[in-house]
Order: structure tokens, then C-alpha cells, then sequence
């Protein structure tokens, strides 16, 4: 007489060569997404429109810090753009009481940042001219919340533009959309 199971099925050993188990996808998965990240970044220097793109993220984010830490700090932040030297970074002026007027560059993660070689700056509109350098331009963002009115255009030679723009009176600062020409 046969025994009785307890009523489980026994699964032969062959089945397991029919497919991956979930464990086996997900740590492909892994693999997959972390050489995405490593390389991704690597091949986007290699899209002339990704770099106009990430370039004008960049310059949004450097205005934003400048914008914020006004406010935070009661001081006044220059964002300036050298057209001649694809640059652009912060200055701060951190003694607005003694020494009124006199502006320091930031430093650490928040120093000079160099354009891509195909970037460049194709027009720095309403923004203040710096005194000592007249390629060098700038928009101040002050305590009160009110900044210089500016627009800025990064593009390259194929064509490919992105649009930074400042508001004076509320030192809003977006991208602007890119409008399709007919």
C-alpha cells in the first residue's frame, strides 16, 4: 500500500531549468541600472543638445543657490557670466556693512564652472555689465527678493538654445520652453 502524503506535490528537480527565479531578474536589474548610471552621464557629453541643455540646468541651479542664500543671508549674491571665458559663477558680498560693495567669489563645490567647448553664451540681455571686465556680466539677487531682470541663451553651432530668464521683481528664475519655429 502506497503512504498517504500530507498533500503537498513534490516537484521534480527538472523544473528548474524552465526559467530565472524572481531573485536571479532582479539581480540583473541591478547590474543593469547601476552600468546605466556609470556610463549615461559619459555619453551625454557626446550630444551637442544635451549639453546646451545640462549647461542651462546648471546656470538655474548657480542662480537659484545665489537667489536662496540672499534671502537666507541678508547679503547680496552676483551670479556673473564670462562670455569671453565660458564661465560663469557666484560672488557674495559678505560684509554688506563695512565693507559695502566688495564681492568675493564663492569657493568649494561652488567655484567657477567652464561651459562645454560647444557652449557658449549667445546673449546675456539686461543683466549689469561688471566695471573691470565688460565681457563679464552679472545678476544681483538681493535680500528683498528682488533681483536684476536678465535673460540668458546658451546655444551651440547646431543650433540647439536654451532659454534662462530672471524676473525683477520676484527673482522668479525658470527656462523657458523652447518655441517651435515654422
Amino acid at each position: 500500500m502506497r503512504s498517504r502524503q500530507s498533500g503537498l506535490a513534490l516537484r521534480s528537480p527538472s523544473r528548474r531549468g524552465e526559467g530565472f527565479t524572481l531573485i536571479e531578474l532582479i539581480l540583473v536589474m541591478v547590474v543593469i541600472f547601476t552600468l546605466a548610471t556609470i556610463v549615461a552621464p559619459r555619453f551625454s557629453d557626446s550630444f551637442p543638445s544635451l549639453q546646451v541643455r545640462t549647461s542651462t540646468e546648471r546656470l538655474f541651479a548657480w542662480a537659484r543657490k545665489a537667489r536662496t542664500d540672499a534671502a537666507l543671508t541678508g547679503c547680496r549674491q552676483r551670479l556673473l557670466m564670462d562670455s569671453a571665458k565660458k564661465q560663469f559663477w557666484i560672488e557674495v558680498e559678505s560684509r554688506p556693512l563695512k565693507e559695502p560693495g566688495k564681492f568675493q567669489k564663492l569657493s568649494g563645490a561652488w567655484e567657477d564652472v567652464q561651459l562645454p567647448e560647444e557652449v557658449l553664451f549667445e546673449l546675456i540681455e539686461g543683466a549689469e555689465t561688471d566695471p573691470n571686465n565688460s565681457a563679464r556680466r552679472y545678476i544681483e539677487f538681493r535680500p528683498d527678493g528682488t533681483s536684476t531682470e536678465a535673460t540668458v541663451i546658451l546655444s551651440n553651432e547646431n543650433g540647439d538654445r536654451q532659454t534662462l530668464r530672471v524676473e525683477s521683481a520676484t527673482s522668479k528664475i525658470y527656462i523657458e520652453l523652447a518655441k517651435d519655429e515654422p
